[in-house]
């Protein structure tokens, strides 16, 4: 079998039933199998599927997985030369499939490839593109002294140059050492799986394509993105039905998880510090407000309350976080 094209949703029934459908229109003469798994969704998706697309492989989860152990748990029923990551809310265009198993066929030396992101509207999608974290990321594109820095400072120079935006649009394939786009819709042949892994359950929601990026590079696979072949990509079904406090924390779990595991215990402690510096700021902004009598006592206090929860958070989704680097 060419390729098994592996969908983790939540509760995005309506999405996922254009993206199933995309790949029912769009697959041609591909030999392939898509595999579902449902993470206990309150939407129906499940019916769904098992109701409009019978050849789809449906594993409807009791409790919600997260998005790493819900795609190992598919790579475990997939049988493909290759795996195809896709986000329920990605339409795929015809030649999308075509065009990334062929590509992956010539180069020996890939890693993994993705297509073109389009928004919507068919206009270039760039917010999904990243270089792996540093702490220069984590200071100048999530804090609040960072972000007001590059803005006004730097005239968002560091946010162009840590999200690829210099590339413009390029027409070529590109390939990636450093980054590359979000896996919303990868490919991966079986055999790169095979030598380093698929995904690690630490991450269950965010930073998981940058862990696996950098264990890639680590082994001389470059990241290809081809420009020509391309898929519709909405972005956020899923993470964005999480409420405000929990993304947060979700997404500083991962962010510390990932400079744990890859940067060491110094840079972690580092990235624990920025990740205060912006608590102390929003914590200076609201005392400025509460001595203007437009926030109360809790609220004052909230940012360095919230900054607390977030060092202790841990996922339900995920399992224990162990460093492998000193």
């Amino acid at each position: 079998m060419d390729l098994s094209i592996l969908i983790v949703n939540w509760n995005t029934c309506g999405r996922l039933r254009e993206c199933l459908q995309s790949v029912r229109d769009t697959a041609g003469a591909i030999s392939h199998e898509v595999i579902v798994v449902d993470n206990a969704s309150t939407d129906r998706s499940a019916e769904m599927v098992r109701e409009g697309f019978p050849e789809v492989g449906l594993i409807a989860s009791a409790e919600n997985l997260g998005f790493a152990r819900g795609n190992n748990l598919a790579y475990g029923r997939a049988s493909g030369r290759h795996v195809l990551v896709l986000n329920p809310d990605v339409i795929l265009l015809p030649g999308t499939l075509r065009g990334l198993v062929a590509f992956a066929e010539r180069h020996s030396d890939l890693g993994c490839v993705s297509p073109g992101l389009l928004n919507p509207d068919r206009t270039p999608q760039r917010k999904y593109f990243g270089r792996l974290p540093t702490l220069s990321t984590v200071f100048f594109l999530y804090t609040r002294p960072g972000l007001f820095l590059d803005r006004r400072l730097l005239r968002h120079r560091i946010r162009r140059r840590e999200r690829y935006e210099d590339l413009g649009d390029p027409v070529e394939p590109t390939s990636f050492t450093n980054g590359g786009v979000g896996f919303c819709c990868t490919l991966i042949p079986r055999r790169i799986v095979e030598e380093i892994g698929f995904f690690d359950e630490r991450f269950p929601i965010f930073f998981n394509d940058g862990d696996f990026a950098a264990r890639l590079f680590r082994t001389g696979y470059p990241a290809y993105l081809l420009p020509q072949v391309q898929a519709i990509h909405y972005g956020g079904a899923s993470v964005q039905r999480l409420n405000a406090r929990i993304y947060h924390k979700e997404f500083a779990y991962g962010l510390r998880t990932y400079f744990r595991k890859h940067r060491g215990w110094r840079q972690a402690a580092a990235v624990d510090c920025l990740l205060g510096l912006d608590a102390v700021a929003a914590f200076g902004r609201n005392v400025a407000q509460g001595l203007a009598g437009k926030r109360g006592i809790a609220e004052i206090l909230s940012p360095l309350r919230d900054f607390r929860e977030t060092l202790t958070y841990c996922p339900p989704a995920s399992i224990p976080d162990v460093p492998e680097k000193g």
